[in-house]
């Protein structure tokens, strides 16, 4: 008796008068077979959509995974400060390779704290620079006639003495000391009675390979010239110096090289 696939009881042998929908023969499927709903090509599809990837997870293949680097343990190097950045040390803008508060060079990222002084004996003997350092009248009046010094605010100190310093290490400032910095250059030029013209760091000399000296000017406020030139050096420029050079810094300073 065919029957309505719906469940229907139909006096129909051909479609049900029920819901219209062509009536199915019922038959005894034969022995090993699915019956009709369980057809193997419906069944195999529905297998294909929802058994596309294996059912057993894949033995891992014999690569090894890939490792991320491990953290770099060493210390963070230090970073060169930008041109314009702020000073690492006290915090002073940027304008050339020393900073002009402090002292601090860029170039080789050591501060004055860090400077290295030359052990005993490591020069050859007999190779040695010194400074003296002198107030001159001469260059005091030059400065008074060039109208660059007012001799009723600025006078020149009475009894003015000289003084030498050897040169020692990778540099020497000349400058003045900075309380608030706590920094003191080499070449001291403040204090009672020092060199009112004078920058916290007027210039820089530079230790050089054979046993020389340079000058650099890193941005002093009245500029530095060499042997008595009326153009004051540039800034930021490192400029050789020979023996017998006379430097002149401020409202009347003059530092003379000597060598040996």
């Amino acid at each position: 008796m065919p029957s309505c696939p719906s469940g229907h009881h139909s006096t129909a042998t051909d479609f049900c008068d029920i819901c219209g929908l062509r009536l199915q023969a019922l038959s005894v499927p034969p022995p090993g077979h699915p019956p009709a709903q369980q057809h193997p090509r419906h069944q195999q599809h529905q297998q294909s959509q929802h058994h596309q990837y294996p059912q057993h997870p894949q033995q891992p293949s014999a690569r090894p995974p890939a490792q991320r680097p491990a953290p770099d343990q060493s210390p963070p190097r230090p970073r060169p400060a930008t041109r314009g950045g702020p000073c690492p040390e006290c915090g002073t803008s940027r304008a050339g390779r020393f900073c002009e508060e402090c002292g601090y060079d860029f170039a080789s990222q050591s501060g004055s704290h860090q400077r290295r002084i030359s052990a005993p004996g490591s020069a050859p003997i007999g190779v040695r620079w010194r400074a003296v350092v002198a107030a001159d009248p001469a260059y005091y009046q030059y400065m008074v006639d060039q109208g660059m010094l007012d001799p009723t605010q600025i006078s020149f100190p009475a009894g003015g003495q000289q003084r030498r310093v050897t040169l020692q290490g990778e540099r020497v400032h000349i400058g003045r000391r900075s309380r608030s910095k706590g920094f003191t250059p080499e070449i001291d030029l403040g204090g009672p009675g020092g060199d009112p013209a004078i920058s916290h760091i007027h210039a820089v000399l530079l230790s050089r390979p054979g046993d020389t000296w340079s000058l650099v000017d890193p941005g002093s406020t009245n500029g530095t010239t060499i042997n008595g030139t009326a153009n004051p050096i540039a800034h930021h420029v490192e400029v050789p110096l020979n023996d017998s050079d006379r430097i002149y810094v401020g409202a009347w300073t003059v530092i003379i090289l000597q060598k040996g």
